[in-house]
């Protein structure tokens, strides 16, 4: 800024230009703080909306999920037990994997909680199938939290204890795939979902079983070994199966390996076997009186059952054996 000095008046001048251009630059600098002071006001009140809206959808996802499993557990209080849908028994390795490692991360973190009724691996595995409605290769596996909340109360129910004790039966026990590998013709032993496919030999009827066909079609080529350990319970002659041979596993399932070429030596009712032990040889017997062969290609028919009352029920062993086929053992004969 230029200055012109006029008299004596002039530092008079001097001094109000001054004052005033100092006062212009103080209202500028109060009113950049402000401005400065209003943005840090705003960002914190934005912080503060961020920080209260993160907890209120942690809290709302927390109730969201109790909801979801308080009505998981009020369904499976009141549905009913679906016998054909538990009969298929649809599960895979890897949901098996899943349900075993939730077991046992539960009972990790909660030592307290080993030997409580039904907080084992079988225990997870009933919850976890009446969650998927006995599906869970098209389901999930309940969390460890959704299990704690609900298996109290459906525990208590009928229907749980009754399925827990048919899924003990079937899965404490197994251990191989009833064909083991012998040399690479073992891989031309193939079988489908036939579960409850119609048959008519003896009267139209269901398929209660899955057949391991043999690609060879050679009677008395592969041999059969035992999935469990167990003792035999029936063996010999059936007009539908043929040369049988049941074993009752230790936990009480029965494992029905029929039409067999033949049996292994010396096998007899009441003897004790292990899981992989030689029953017998694929074959082709059956649909006839004793002796009868050739009615059908060679294969072996598996079937499971399980106690239900005063009587026996079968169960689809088609899941069951694509899991095992990664516990197949080489047989050296």
């Amino acid at each position: 800024m230029t200055l012109v000095m006029r008299g004596s008046n002039s530092g008079l001048i001097y001094v109000i230009i001054v004052t005033r251009v100092n006062l212009i630059r103080n209202d500028g600098f109060m009113r950049n703080d402000m401005i400065i002071a209003r943005k840090y006001k705003d960002r914190w009140l934005g912080l503060c909306l961020i920080i209260t809206l993160c907890i209120s959808l942690t809290i709302t996802g927390k109730c969201l999920k109790i909801l979801k499993s308080e009505i998981q557990v009020q369904n499976l209080l009141t549905k009913e037990f679906d016998y054909d849908k538990f009969r298929d028994i649809r599960i895979d390795k890897k949901q098996m994997a899943r349900i075993k490692d939730e077991a046992n991360t539960l009972l990790r973190k909660n030592p307290n909680l080993n030997g409580y009724p039904y907080i084992d691996e079988i225990g997870y595995l009933t919850y976890s199938m009446m969650v998927s409605d006995f599906d869970i290769i098209n389901g999930s596996v309940p969390d460890m939290k959704s299990f704690i909340r609900g298996i109290g109360r459906v525990s208590k129910t009928d229907t749980y204890s009754c399925l827990y004790g048919y899924y003990k039966a079937i899965f404490s026990d197994l251990m191989y795939f009833p064909v083991p590998i012998i040399n690479e013709d073992t891989q031309r032993v193939s079988y489908d979902d036939s579960w409850y496919a119609p048959r008519s030999y003896g009267g139209n009827r269901r398929h209660e079983g899955t057949d391991l066909m043999a690609g060879n079609n050679i009677p008395g080529y592969f041999p059969i070994i035992s999935i469990t350990d167990g003792c035999v319970e029936k063996i010999g002659w059936l007009d539908q199966g043929g040369n049988r041979i049941g074993i009752r596993s230790e936990s009480g399932a029965y494992f029905y390996y029929a039409h067999l070429d033949s049996y292994a030596p010396d096998l007899k009712e009441g003897d004790a076997v292990i899981a992989g032990q030689v029953l017998g040889f694929m074959g082709d017997t059956g649909y006839g009186e004793e002796g009868t062969k050739g009615m059908f290609d060679v294969h072996l028919h598996l079937g499971i059952y399980v106690n239900s009352g005063d009587q026996e029920i079968s169960v689809n062993p088609y899941w069951i054996l694509k899991m095992l086929e990664y516990s197949r053992i080489k047989l050296i004969y």
